[in-house]
């Protein structure tokens, strides 16, 4: 029997009081849990359904994060009309792979790839990819790959192909310097080791509030989840396949936090400049990394929906 959210676990309940009363996940307004099997990987996903809903909404939460995490901001979308789908990537949340698989970036692009052409094929809903933290720029890699999505919204763009970014997101510069050159000279003895999260990433500056902070790192199904060194040196390696100069798949909105220390803004800046075509970025005023403060997240949701409702007046006209 598999665990599930709704039954058998029930830590991410402690993050709800993080959030305004109507956004929060209750007993009422629990997502529905369901399993996608591809390629000897399952997927755990949680969906907010909307049934006569114009968009569908693909949530990808980030390092140290998962679905269910990311629900309160599912639930405010789902009551504004859109369906929202929230992947766990393995190993978080309650995904995993089989045969003892080692998981690399690409598979978490590989998967939401899949991911949108199933959803296209259960019911042709257009689809907008949402990423949060590095889910932003693995929305942006699994748009490039897909070509079928319709928008992709991002809190950052982490891109770390460029050295300055990689600084930012480790520890300090011997893991970021000396542990990315071990990774990528002995892969085949480091790849298959399990890592903590919290000991290769800032996930002390995960949020702005040191009780939520402290939560998520102690979460055996997002901070506390140990990674095989073969994804993060894979995506410590990933290069955009088309450049941000180049890219002109869909309309994209940057909603990035203010006060964000994990990854400011100047880090995302440079990628979100060079992107071609329509383009928005929106500062979210008093917000962390994990934008829970207001007036950002107010500002967040209303751009969100603004943008989101521009993407269904243009298919409109399409059609």
């Amino acid at each position: 029997m598999f665990s599930t959210y709704n039954t058998s676990i029930d830590y991410w309940k402690q993050y709800q009081k993080f959030f305004p009363e109507n956004m929060r996940i209750t007993e009422n307004n629990l997502p529905a849990e369901e399993w996608m099997a591809w390629n000897n990987v399952h997927v755990h996903l949680d969906r907010m359904p909307v049934l006569d809903a114009k968009l569908k909404v693909i949530f990808i939460h980030g390092a140290g994060g998962n679905g269910r995490l990311l629900a309160p901001y599912a639930r405010m979308l789902q009551q504004c009309g859109y369906e929202v789908v929230s992947p766990d990537l393995p190993p978080y949340g309650l995904s995993y792979s089989g045969s003892g698989r080692l998981l690399d970036y690409q598979l978490w692009i590989d998967i939401l790839a899949e991911l949108i052409d199933q959803e296209l094929k259960r019911d042709g809903k257009p689809i907008v990819l949402l990423g949060s933290s590095i889910g932003g720029m693995l929305a942006y890699h699994a748009a490039v790959q897909s070509k079928q999505v319709k928008g992709v919204i991002a809190t950052t763009f982490v891109d770390t192909s460029d050295q300055k970014v990689r600084d930012q997101l480790a520890p300090n510069l011997l893991i970021s310097r000396f542990g990315k050159w071990l990774m990528d000279t002995f892969p085949v003895l480091l790849d298959s080791l399990q890592i903590s999260v919290n000991a290769v990433s800032r996930m002390t500056l995960i949020t702005n509030n040191d009780e939520l902070t402290q939560l998520i790192r102690n979460d055996a199904h997002a901070a506390g989840t140990k990674v095989p060194l073969r994804l993060l040196r894979t995506f410590l390696n990933m290069k955009p396949i088309i450049q941000p100069e180049n890219f002109d798949i869909c309309p994209v909105l940057l909603v990035h936090p203010e006060i964000d220390p994990m990854t400011p803004y100047r880090f995302s800046e440079p990628f979100f400049d060079s992107l071609k075509g329509e383009k928005e970025c929106v500062m979210l005023e008093g917000a962390g990394h994990f934008p829970i403060e207001q007036p950002g997240l107010k500002q967040m949701n209303a751009a969100v929906l603004s943008f989101l409702k521009r993407v269904e007046d243009e298919l409109k006209v399409q059609l």
